[in-house]
């Protein structure tokens, strides 16, 4: 069975061509996994399109909006082997619960491994991780 990663990100946070093709080789370091995602925002938008073009499953978890995306973020925790967040780095520098964060902490709860990404300078790069990071 592979290994389901859950790969989201924060509704203001803006996505480049370059910060795409570096989601792209974190998405192929994974090797073989179905991805799961909430299906809005760019992030989440950029994984459902590209996961075919890799020849990866994804599945996306729409909501109602409101109270119903953080009920959609504990099943979307729950279901995932790994949870991984796209953060703007406004949000992140806020402190403010967003939901990313908040799936993130879903992971956490369950005891999920976690990483968080932000953008600095243009690129991609690792801001936080828990649980050993990557799911083996």
């Amino acid at each position: 069975m592979n290994r389901k990663v859950a790969i989201c990100g924060s509704t203001t946070f803006e996505m480049t061509p370059p910060i795409g093709a570096q989601i792209v080789d974190l998405i192929r370091e994974m090797g073989d996994v179905v991805l799961l995602t909430r299906g809005t925002g760019d992030v989440d938008r950029f994984i459902a399109t590209i996961a075919p073009l890799l020849e990866l499953r994804c599945f996306a978890y729409p909501s109602q909006g409101g109270a119903d995306n953080w009920l959609r973020d504990v099943e979307l925790a729950r279901d995932a082997d790994e949870v991984i967040g796209i953060i703007s780095r406004v949000d992140l520098e806020s402190h403010r619960m967003t939901g990313t964060l908040h799936l993130i902490e879903k992971a956490l709860d369950q005891q999920k491994p976690a990483r968080l990404y932000t953008e600095v300078d243009g690129s991609l790069v690792y801001a936080a991780a828990s649980q050993e990071g990557e799911a083996g």
